[in-house]
């Protein structure tokens, strides 16, 4: 069965944020690769990221699961960095990971 046209802008828009694409990066590649408006491209973009809320929902992933994966890909990149001598990223790498897991000491009154 062929797909309507607005399902394969979705679905487009849908892998585009799979794949690591920012929203604004994806509603400017669909605006300039399909031919159509940014308000449309918005939402099919839109109608992408609903998808992507059902999918969690649907499957019951509960915060210490996503914390548990999201530690491990910035574990995993922060490995990465350091193999390949990117301090920056290693750093910030370590950052967000440090933010996510709640590692930061208490701050002293005054600040």
């Amino acid at each position: 069965m062929a797909k309507t046209k607005a399902a394969a802008m979705t679905d487009e828009a849908l892998q585009l944020l799979l794949a690591g694409r920012s929203a604004s990066a994806t509603v400017s590649h669909l605006t300039q690769t399909q031919g159509i408006g940014r308000r449309q491209s918005q939402r099919y973009v839109r109608a992408a990221y609903e998808v992507i809320r059902g999918d969690i929902e649907q499957t019951k992933i509960d915060r210490r699961q996503q914390v548990a994966k999201l530690a491990h890909m910035l574990e995993e990149g922060a490995a990465v960095a350091l193999a390949t001598k990117n301090v920056g990223a290693l750093v910030g790498a370590c950052r967000e990971l440090r933010e996510l897991l709640q590692l930061n000491p208490p701050k002293p009154h005054g600040y």
